[in-house]
């Protein structure tokens, strides 16, 4: 079972997912406000934050069954679901399957795409540099990338500081799933449940989310990767905006 925790009280339930090289923690500037508004489901992912690994090898629909095996030992029927970069591909991996009910789905700093053929390659020479060089060394190299030019070095800081306590292998497994991940535009294209996109201005990590569906909205804040942590008031603000 995932490491998880639960916070807060509400009419609605919000499972949080992080992306790779974060865990639950990475959400920590917006989440005393969530809680008072929402029921919180916190989630650390396979070696990530204080979860194990539970087997080598996870495709995304793997990672998502395991936040279904938590609700379902919560007993919660229904949630809104909010994953940030991966823990976006993963809520969409659930929602393509129908595999937990979600009543609706926030996509920050994600994407619907599959990886590029370029990607794909980027990653495999990510894979070798962990196995090679470790967790620290990857992570020195690649966090601030994350970030736009105007981040506070405090939040670039907090943000290597949870990276550096994944483990390699739950990195790699992170990456090769990642990797693999199908193409989920055609089901935003067509998905009739109500999908909130966060997208960061100066984001280099994720391309943009394209669609007509009036089932998707967009807003945009002015940050990197990591919007959560550079503006966590219009984070807060467009969360609880398309809540309610």
């Amino acid at each position: 079972m995932l490491h998880y925790e639960l916070k807060g009280s509400g009419d609605e339930t919000l499972v949080i997912i992080h992306g790779f090289l974060g865990d639950r923690t990475i959400f920590n500037n917006v989440i005393e406000e969530l809680q008072q508004h929402y029921e919180l489901v916190l989630i650390d992912l396979p070696g990530h934050g204080k979860s194990k690994m539970e087997q080598r090898n996870y495709t995304i629909y793997d990672y998502a069954q395991a936040i279904v095996d938590v609700l379902t030992q919560e007993k919660i029927a229904n949630a809104a679901w909010l994953g940030h970069s991966m823990g976006g591909y993963i809520a969409l991996a659930a929602l393509e399957r129908n595999m937990a009910k979600i009543d609706k789905l926030i996509l920050a700093y994600s994407s619907a795409s599959p990886d590029s053929a370029e990607t794909q390659k980027k990653r495999d020479g990510q894979i070798k540099a962990i196995e090679q060089n470790g967790v620290k060394a990857f992570v020195d190299n690649s966090i601030d990338a994350f970030f736009s030019k105007e981040a506070a070095n405090e939040h670039i800081e907090f943000a290597r500081n949870i990276a550096y306590k994944a483990t390699k292998e739950g990195l790699i497994a992170a990456l090769q799933a990642m990797k693999e991940r199908p193409n989920q535009t055609q089901l935003l294209h067509e998905t009739s449940t109500p999908i909130l996109v966060i997208e960061g201005q100066q984001d280099t990590i994720v391309s943009p989310i394209e669609t007509d569906n009036i089932a998707v909205q967009k807003i945009v804040t002015n940050t990197g990767h990591i919007g959560m942590l550079e503006d966590d008031k219009a984070f807060l603000k467009a969360i609880k905006q398309f809540l309610g």
